[in-house]
């Protein structure tokens, strides 16, 4: 009886370990779908440079040409008004993945955080520098993650938050601001997957125009999917995706200037209901759009 036992609870254990490695696997699982696409915009637009009221932020942006605009209300009207900087990630549909070792980045370059969009896997070291030879000061607005708020008053200055002092919980659109410069701000996305992208500027297109407002989730598994386009004052648009391995589909999320309203800064656990986004109430009134073409005249 007691042999019996022994090897009924020794089966079960082994059941149960490759259960969970299994599950690890695929929480990990890489695949060979892509989806891509671009974000456009219908509607008015208006070009809104940033203030530099601070004369050594001036003098770092004089000879910018086109100069800095408001990265948050930026449209290209001479490149089918595309969209810039929109956070594009897959909501539901992925498993949990460790997060990577090495650090991102979040800079201050010529008095702008540097990118203004920042994905990231909740657990991930991130790494802020100051770029510049002024003082700025780093605060988040973190809902379910640590706040922090410290000054990098020299050029060249770094700081890793690890451990507890970084991301640790998923959070969608995090506000970094900085208190001395009331313009500078940028957002982060802390996700429990990989498949994210920012919708590239005239900043990152390496001098194709044609790139401007488009992105690609690489590395999809075979599944179903529902991906989200976050920006900040146009607001947030999903769909609903199914992908075969090997497959590439391509879609366009369309926003317009009817319902051009922010995202509430909240938190979101991702795989949760959509409730989140229905009970979300807008944080301003409606945005007008950019035109970075405009700007250069």
């Amino acid at each position: 009886m007691f042999r019996k036992q022994w090897v009924a609870a020794t089966l079960a254990a082994v059941l149960a370990t490759q259960v969970f490695i299994g599950a690890a696997a695929a929480d990990n699982e890489k695949g060979t779908a892509v989806i891509k696409g671009k974000v456009t915009f219908e509607g008015k637009v208006a070009a809104v440079k940033v203030p530099m009221t601070d004369q050594q932020c001036a003098t770092l942006n004089k000879d910018k040409k086109p100069p800095v605009v408001d990265p948050g209300k930026l449209v290209y009207a001479k490149d089918g008004n595309t969209v810039p900087d929109v956070f594009v990630y897959v909501k539901k549909g992925a498993g949990k993945y460790d997060a990577p070792k090495e650090p991102v980045e979040l800079d201050q370059k010529d008095c702008m955080y540097v990118p203004h969009m920042l994905g990231m896997i909740a657990g991930q070291p991130l790494l802020i520098k100051n770029g510049d030879p002024v003082n700025h000061n780093v605060h988040s607005l973190a809902q379910k993650n640590p706040q922090f708020n410290f000054a990098q008053p020299k050029q060249n200055m770094e700081k890793v938050l690890e451990g507890k002092d970084t991301f640790n919980k998923p959070e969608i659109g995090v506000k970094i601001k900085c208190d001395v410069h009331s313009w500078m701000s940028a957002y982060a996305f802390v996700l429990e997957n990989p498949f994210f992208d920012v919708t590239k500027s005239h900043l990152n297109d390496g001098g194709d125009s044609t790139k401007r407002g488009t992105f690609e989730l690489k590395g999809l598994p075979a599944g179903k999917y529902t991906i989200e386009a976050w920006h900040e004052n146009f607001g947030v648009q999903t769909q609903e995706v199914e992908i075969k391995d090997g497959e590439t589909k391509e879609i366009e999320f369309k926003f317009t200037e009817k319902g051009a309203q922010a995202p509430a800064v909240r938190e979101v656990i991702l795989g949760q209901a959509s409730s989140d986004d229905k009970d979300a109430k807008p944080a301003c009134c409606a945005a007008k759009a950019a035109n970075v073409d405009a700007a250069s005249k």
